[in-house]
């Protein structure tokens, strides 16, 4: 069975982290401070926890459908998947921390923002294109 409420309750989680860190990362002592390194932590568990059910459910599933549209949609998604799993793990081993220098820390920053909007509409593509299409077959 396709857990689609877990799977929407992970995005509102994935989407509460990336809210808050996104307030956080730029002040300089919060950045710097434990508790947005256990965020970080968090997010980063949450989005691994999230794209390990995705495969070992809605995968593992669609991909065998009788519909080659559902099998191509899913192989799409599947696709997408591995590439954020890839850009996601690179991006957490260069947290800023107070050992880094301040153009460093800079470019940490931006390099966030990034790939908090590359997350958020990941999420979005899922809930309005994929899931749909998840819930029909």
């Amino acid at each position: 069975m396709i857990p689609l409420k877990t799977l929407r309750q992970q995005h509102e989680e994935i989407d509460e982290l990336i809210t808050v860190l996104s307030i956080l990362v730029h002040d300089e002592k919060a950045r710097q401070s434990r508790i947005v390194e256990n965020l970080f932590s968090q997010l980063a568990k949450a989005v691994k926890d999230h794209l390990v059910l995705e495969d070992d459910t809605l995968y593992t599933e669609l991909l065998v459908h009788h519909d080659a549209e559902v099998q191509r949609t899913a192989r799409n998604f599947l696709s997408g998947s591995h590439e954020l799993k890839r850009l996601f793990t690179s991006y957490l081993k260069y947290a800023c921390r107070s050992d880094v220098k301040e153009k460093d820390c800079d470019t940490f920053v931006k390099e966030t923002e990034e790939v908090f909007d590359l997350l958020e509409r990941r999420i979005r593509m899922e809930e309005k294109t994929f899931y749909p299409v998840v819930e029909t077959a």
